[in-house]
């Protein structure tokens, strides 16, 4: 890049920043590493304490509030407003791109990091819900305990996404509002306010939130990567080597970044697709197949039974129950709650010209069998292979942590070098989609509402929050993760519910005639500033 290059792009960069996100979120993130520095055992003791106050005290915010997110995108898969669409012409991505993509976004961090370790601590310490019907470390465990993946990682973590991605697009496609997440309250706002005190707290709160939540998942997945490297290698890293190491690499997705969501993203999140369904055939053929099958469909069966209860187990009351529940089910729900502003806004920006049906379809379809799929192959593997003796994976947790039972897995089956060389590759690029695709969402956040944020905005953030990200890992592991996600995903969960809400009585409104008015037939919706003054007409067309 030329001396001029560099002048212009950081003119861009300062001529887009919206002053009041981009200064809250950039001066919190310095406080927050500031102190740490000067308090790392006060700051590890506050997020314990933070832990305990939101994991167990704001159970029932998380738990109920994703429970009527389901229920409200149910209603608009299965009825009429499905077919509205989101902005005019076809899908800007194919089929394949998009279910990449999305895919990439939504989970990337959790499935590769929890996919191999999840079921099986679930096997060694059994649910609540499920302890008293079935012992630990039993051949009865693995069918509940596969089933708290499936359901962890099922429809209910696609509700907060579509809470902010489903609203943001219709309004920014046929309203042309900005791209921002006060967006998804525009029905509740207007378009006069969204740039009002309201709003802009809100596009701070969601830069703060989706932070927290970033850093949680490059945390997680970096840890991985550097347990990877120790197990193979013997290589140990120091406090001070984890925070270069994993800042180190948070500047490797500037490649895919100057390349753009189409060619960077776009490429890397199929290539990722592929690399997962190479390593689910070789767990499936080369690991005790049947048995594992089995343990699947009737681990599944348990999900669709037991959907609800565990939806809504808070804990309270059971010996242990709550502590459990933050540890797992409310802290998965913070996660993806604090991962909505983020992936929401990307889920808009890549569902132009697809309609409701067509994206809630997507997430509660086509997400959840595929996450399904990982889960109960890879997790049920891991669980039979400890179960009957085969691989000590377990042993290997404990001597190193969470992220090694991937390679302990893989690295069991015949050709192992090759299997865990892959499954590194596989760490190493999601970790890539999820920072590139992640800057972009803060950039768009920090900008106004801004489609293509500078480069500069967007290296920017993506070395805040790989240091935020090893400043964790560092003081605190995953508990420390953990507790910064239960914390920085709480105010979310109300702005989702409001922007849930507001959407689906904004669709009923606008299908609704006047009183005594004359029937008018469906038209294409308005745009430009007529749409923003009298609102686009709901359409029913088919997918």
């Amino acid at each position: 890049m030329n001396r001029t290059s560099v002048v212009e792009s950081i003119r861009s960069f300062r001529e887009e920043v919206d002053p009041v996100p981009f200064v809250v979120g950039a001066l919190v993130t310095f406080a927050f590493l500031g102190y740490t520095v000067v308090d790392t055992e006060g700051v590890a003791a506050a997020i314990d304490t933070a832990f305990v106050t939101f994991g167990e005290g704001l159970a029932w915010l998380y738990l109920g509030s994703v429970f009527v997110l389901v229920i409200a995108a149910a209603y608009l898969l299965v009825g009429r407003y499905g077919r509205v669409r989101l902005g005019e012409g076809s899908p800007e991505y194919g089929t394949l791109s998009y279910v990449a993509m999305f895919f990439s976004a939504g989970l990337s961090a959790g499935i590769v990091f929890f996919g191999p370790v999840e079921a099986l601590l679930h096997y060694q310490t059994v649910p609540p819900l499920f302890a008293d019907t079935v012992a630990a470390e039993s051949s009865d465990a693995a069918v509940p305990a596969v089933a708290y993946t499936v359901f962890h990682y099922g429809i209910s973590a696609w509700a907060g996404y579509l809470a902010i991605g489903l609203p943001v697009a219709y309004f920014a496609y046929r309203h042309d509002a900005p791209f921002r997440v006060s967006t998804a309250l525009y029905p509740v706002l207007g378009p006069d306010r969204l740039d009002g005190v309201i709003g802009r707290t809100v596009d701070t709160l969601a830069v703060i939130a989706t932070l927290g939540g970033i850093a949680t998942g490059l945390g997680f997945i970096a840890s991985q990567l550097l347990t990877g490297v120790t197990y193979r290698t013997g290589v140990t890293f120091t406090d001070a080597e984890t925070v270069a190491v994993i800042v180190g690499i948070t500047l490797l997705f500037t490649l895919s970044l100057v390349a753009g969501v189409r060619r960077g993203i776009r490429r890397i999140s199929v290539f990722n697709v592929g690399i997962m369904g190479v390593l689910l055939g070789v767990a499936l053929i080369a690991g005790p197949t049947t048995t594992v099958l089995n343990t699947a469909v009737a681990s599944i069966g348990t999900y669709v039974t037991s959907f609800f209860e565990m939806s809504l187990f808070t804990g309270s009351g059971a010996d242990g129950g709550a502590g459990w529940s933050a540890a797992w089910t409310v802290f998965y729900w913070s996660w993806w709650i604090a991962w909505a502003p983020f992936v929401g806004l990307f889920l808009a920006r890549i569902s132009k010209g697809r309609t409701i049906r067509s994206v809630v379809g997507t997430a509660f379809g086509t997400m959840t069998v595929v996450s399904a799929l990982w889960f109960t192959v890879i997790g049920g593997t891991s669980i039979q292979l400890q179960d009957s003796g085969a691989v000590d994976v377990l042993g290997a947790v404990a001597t190193f942590d969470d992220g090694v039972s991937g390679y302990v897995l893989f690295g069991s089956f015949p050709g192992g070098e090759l299997w865990q060389l892959l499954f590194l590759i596989l760490v190493t690029t999601f970790f890539l989609t999820s920072a590139d695709s992640s800057t972009l969402a803060v950039g768009m956040l920090t900008t106004g509402g801004k489609r293509e944020p500078s480069s500069v905005n967007r290296v920017f953030w993506g070395v805040l929050q790989g240091a935020i990200a090893s400043v964790l890992v560092v003081i605190g592991g995953a508990t420390a993760l953990r507790s910064s996600v239960i914390v920085t995903g709480a105010p979310f969960a109300v702005v989702c519910l409001v922007a849930m809400g507001g959407f689906i009585r904004w669709l009923v409104r606008e299908s609704t005639p006047a009183p005594d008015a004359e029937p008018v037939p469906p038209t294409e919706p308005e745009t430009g500033p007529a749409a923003d003054r009298s609102g686009a007409t709901v359409t029913a067309e088919d997918d």
